[in-house]
Formats: C-alpha cells, sequence, structure tokens
C-alpha cells in the first residue's frame, strides 16, 4: 500500500521529537536528575519549553498514527477539510515564528489535498440507474477468488462485537431524531447457495432490486428519513482473483436524511470498509463448474 497521509505526518512528528531531544537535551537531563515529578508546573524556563515541545510532538504522531487507521481501514485519503487544517496550522506555526519545523506541515497539507481531490473510481455502468439524484455515493473495491455469493455470504455474515455496540449507540441517536430501531439487526449467517438472487427477495434487512450470477448484485433498505442501497460488482482481475466493488448509494427523503448520515458517516465508511475485507479474506474461492 502506498505511503498515507497519516504515515508521513507519523515521520514529522517522529522528527520533531528528535530534533528536541537535540536542542533540550540539558534542560531534559535536568527534569531526570529532579525526579521527572511536577519539575516542570508553572515553570517559564527552558524546561517548559522542552516539555511543551516534545508534548506537541507526541500529538502529532497520535494524530497520524489515528489518521493512518482510518486511511487504511476505510481505502481512501483524508477528506479536503484536513488536508485544509494542516496547512492551516502550518500557519499558524510559522507566521509568529518563522523559524520553525512548520514549514514541514505545507507539502504534507498540499499533497493530502491533491489526494482528496483526485478522481473516485468509475461507476460500473450497471448501477447507473440506481444513483440517479442520489445524496450520496461510495464504493470500495477489493480482490478475492471467491464466487459473488461465497463474498455475498461473508459480507452480510460479518458483524463483531463492535459493529452490535454500534448499533446500539445509532438506537439511542435515531431517537433523538424522533425515528425508531426496529431491533437490533443481526448477521445473515447464511450459506453462499441460500444468498437470495430473486427480485423482492429478503436479505437481513435488505430486499434484492437486481442480481445477475457472477456480475452484480444490488439490494436497498428504506426508512422515513432516507433509503440506502448496498450493491456489489463483480469484474475480472489477473489470474483467478476478482475485484469486488461494493457500493453504498443513499438517497435523502426528508430532512432528518443528511443530518443522520453525516453523523453517522465515519462509521459507515469504518463498516463497509471492514465487511469488504473481511469477506474477500474470509470467503472460499470460486471453483469453475
Amino acid at each position: 500500500m502506498r505511503v498515507t497521509t497519516g504515515t508521513l505526518l507519523m515521520v514529522i512528528g517522529a522528527l520533531h521529537q528528535a530534533v528536541g531531544l537535540v536542542l533540550f537535551r540539558e534542560p531534559l537531563l535536568e527534569m531526570v536528575r529532579a525526579g521527572v515529578f511536577d519539575t516542570v508546573g508553572e515553570d517559564t524556563s527552558p524546561r517548559a519549553a522542552a516539555f511543551w515541545f516534545l508534548a506537541t510532538g507526541l500529538f502529532m504522531i497520535l494524530a497520524g498514527a489515528l489518521c493512518r487507521w482510518v486511511e487504511r481501514a476505510v481505502g481512501r485519503p483524508p477528506p479536503a477539510g484536513f488536508a485544509w487544517g494542516l496547512l492551516g496550522l502550518g500557519l499558524f506555526f510559522v507566521v509568529p515564528m518563522p523559524d520553525t519545523g512548520g514549514w514541514t506541515l505545507f507539502p504534507l497539507g498540499v499533497l493530502a489535498l491533491f489526494r482528496a481531490r483526485a478522481p473516485k473510481p468509475a461507476l460500473p455502468e450497471v448501477l447507473r440507474p440506481f444513483t440517479e439524484g442520489a445524496d450520496h455515493v461510495d464504493v470500495k473495491t477489493v480482490e478475492s477468488e471467491a464466487s459473488l455469493r461465497a463474498f455475498l455470504a461473508g459480507l452480510l455474515s460479518y458483524q463483531p462485537a463492535w459493529v452490535t455496540a454500534l448499533y446500539g449507540v445509532r438506537a439511542v441517536f435515531v431517537r433523538l431524531l424522533g425515528m425508531r430501531q426496529h431491533g437490533m439487526p443481526g448477521p445473515l449467517r447464511s450459506r453462499p447457495e441460500d444468498i437470495p438472487m430473486a427480485q423482492g427477495s429478503a436479505a437481513s434487512f435488505f430486499t434484492v432490486r437486481h442480481a445477475e450470477e457472477e456480475h452484480v448484485w444490488v439490494a436497498s433498505a428504506a426508512d422515513t428519513h432516507l433509503e440506502a442501497l448496498l450493491a456489489v460488482v463483480v469484474e475480472p482481475g489477473e489470474g483467478s482473483r476478482r475485484r469486488f466493488h461494493v457500493v453504498t448509494v443513499v438517497h435523502y427523503r426528508k430532512w432528518t436524511g443528511p443530518v443522520y448520515f453525516n453523523v453517522i458517516r465515519p462509521f459507515h465508511h469504518l463498516v463497509v470498509g471492514a465487511m469488504a475485507r473481511a469477506a474477500a479474506s474470509t470467503a472460499p474461492a470460486a471453483h469453475p463448474a
């Protein structure tokens, strides 16, 4: 996988720490000799400068680690707002203090902005009728040797404890918007041969809208606030491996739709990305007839 924005931010944080250990070697040694505990307090001497210099670097590494985890989990770069934030933070550092390492945030912010604005993968033509007028579309792509049915069985069966916990949090949130969650959704727990392919069939809380063996499967779930479609499209890959595009399409129905979806959007990307990776890694390989 390419070097992520989070990885580069962690590298900058690590360099920041290395410079701090060199520049503030003597104040840091004084703190160690004094027992560390309460050796800064309200002190404005070099000890305080050393402490806050290293604290800033630690937060930078922590933010980079979180950013890297999100990028790898959802398979996409951070949003443009994060890139603009890096550029703004760079200005905050260098305007009052030009002699600073804050200049390193400018190329990182520009790179993050370029990645955030890069063209998104084109949707398969078969999904065009379902995406017309959509308020949100995203695509997660993975590779696997599985059949479409096996991949779908792994996708719909994925529900670890942390996903169940998110459903519990969702139940509280939707009540604040005047909506209800009818029970706790559970995994489908079915075999590949049990995956419904007929239009109108039920698959967990989804209803099949369109399906073609070893090509595409589209299902939807509707509520008072929005309608969501989950689609999986199969394309040839290298050798026996194939690309599976997991597509989410959202149509808002009233004002609660965008409020609800934009709050849960980060968790949506985490959950769907984890579902796709789990399905790709656990589904059995397809065998020719």
